[in-house]
């Protein structure tokens, strides 16, 4: 299933263009249900997409750029929120590279939500390619009222 995204969100230049490869990137829901103590069915939703990177990506070489790297990591744990129905903004992101990811070979960026304190959310997200973890990350979003959205 396609993640929802926000009306104010479509023209995102990360989101809605060929930002990372030849076609914009679609987030899939991956839905993971768990059983509360109170016998209460809930829902969490995690993400991911699947992208080859092209040069425009491209940092050294034949690699894949460090700061879009953690630009695609951002992409994809605010399309996990999306899929929970939460609009939010990034407070803050630390990213750690593993391996190299090369340019013109697929990629699989996966997100999840960790938990939530107020209106503070926590996510992790991991980037792998040909099987091997190449980043990790995790980060916190505020969520937004309507109003801002």
């Amino acid at each position: 299933m396609k993640v929802f995204i926000p009306h104010n969100h479509r023209r995102c230049q990360v989101c809605s263009q060929n930002f990372f490869s030849d076609s914009p990137i679609c987030f899939e829901a991956v839905s993971e249900h768990e059983t509360l103590t109170k016998h209460e069915a809930v829902a969490k939703y995690k993400t991911k997409a699947k992208i080859v990177p092209t040069d425009k990506a491209e940092g050294y070489d034949g690699m894949m750029q460090g700061g879009i790297v953690t630009t695609l990591h951002d992409s994809a744990m605010l399309h996990c929120l999306f899929q929970n129905d939460i609009k939010a903004m990034t407070v803050s992101l630390a990213s750690r590279f593993h391996h190299q990811i090369a340019i013109g070979q697929e990629l699989e960026v996966r997100a999840h939500w960790v938990k939530s304190r107020r209106n503070i959310h926590f996510l992790e997200s991991k980037i792998t390619q040909n099987g091997r973890l190449c980043s990790s990350a995790q980060s916190q979003f505020m969520s937004v009222s309507s109003y801002q959205t």
